[in-house]
């Protein structure tokens, strides 16, 4: 869930803003001295969830020129001074607002008011059920029409390069002809009138020398998409030996490309076998090569193998590599 702000207008309000913070991980209450609509501009800006305890008018108002996607907008949920009501009322699906109205709920015990389509009728809501499943939609804006062809019919036909996703829900079907399909799941996607949807399958094994940048990281992340050919929606993360988890550089490219980070041991990385060598890189850290070994074990999961598709690369300050988990 991130980062939460919680604001309040009245007295009564900051009171329960102050419960709520109290039993919410990762809470502050966010002064408004300046006013509402300045506190939420910047909330807005700087976290990933905000409860305002206050009238959903008032919110409303403030907040309508800032919307700009529900890929990107923080959650906003609303709860009057009393706690009876927790209202989920932007982002409550991949921003987590309905998740954030029904915890609000049960701490004030209330009741959390839930209004998304999927959420009312039953059926899958199509952009939580992909982010769960570690899938980059390619055309966001296909959502809603997708999403209310659900709603329509009651199934919808998906298509699979592999079978990336081995149990579907009960209102997907499985479909063979990519034309035919609604929902089309691979790694390179092709024009479709559907859905598109990239797994986030492939994972950036990086070395460096200590005190690389972020801007450092972020040219080699640039060359590997436009000389590599890496689409970076097939991102799931990158990893390093854990004598690089304290590097800043490697640290902020996760944080701004919202990538997790992996780091391994050096008797994990000296355990894969097959790998290019470097002879100086073994008499500085104990091992004979970093990124291509922490990039076969990030893409390893859950009884699969990850398998090397870029061999280093290499910068001034950084070497890099890529592995895909093979299905």
């Amino acid at each position: 869930m991130g980062k939460t702000a919680i604001l309040a207008a009245t007295a009564a309000g900051r009171d329960l803003a102050q419960r709520l913070c109290r039993d919410l991980p990762e809470s502050e209450v966010v002064d408004y001295r300046h006013g509402i609509r300045k506190a939420l501009e910047q909330a807005w800006r700087s976290y990933d969830s905000i409860i305002c305890v206050m009238a959903a008018g008032i919110v409303v108002r403030c907040v309508s020129g800032l919307c700009r996607s529900k890929l990107s907008d923080p959650c906003i949920v609303v709860v009057d001074e009393a706690g009876r009501h927790a209202i989920s009322l932007l982002s409550g699906h991949i921003g987590g607002g309905n998740r954030l109205a029904e915890k609000v709920a049960e701490i004030c015990g209330g009741t959390a008011v839930i209004t998304t389509a999927s959420d009312v009728s039953g059926h899958t809501a199509l952009d939580l059920w992909a982010e769960e499943e570690n899938l980059t939609v390619g055309h966001p804006e296909r959502l809603a029409e997708i999403s209310a062809k659900l709603l329509h019919k009651g199934v919808l036909h998906i298509h699979q390069q592999r079978r990336f996703i081995k149990t579907l829900p009960i209102d997907f079907r499985p479909c063979t002809n990519r034309h035919d399909a609604d929902i089309v799941i691979a790694l390179t996607p092709k024009p479709t009138a559907g859905l598109q949807l990239i797994p986030r399958i492939r994972y950036i094994g990086f070395g460096c020398r200590r005190g690389a940048t972020v801007d450092e990281f972020k040219r080699a992340v640039v060359d590997l998409a436009e000389k590599d050919g890496l689409d970076l929606r097939s991102v799931g993360g990158a990893s390093s030996i854990d004598l690089k988890s304290d590097e800043a550089g490697l640290l902020e490219l996760g944080n701004q490309l919202n990538w997790p980070l992996r780091f391994f041991s050096k008797e994990q990385i000296s355990s894969v076998a097959g790998l290019s060598k470097s002879e100086i890189v073994h008499r500085k850290i104990g091992v004979f090569g970093v990124c291509e070994s922490a990039a076969i074990l990030a893409a390893a999961d859950r009884g699969r193998k990850g398998r090397l598709i870029i061999q280093k690369r290499k910068w001034e300050r950084i070497t890099a590599a890529v592995a895909e988990t093979e299905y």
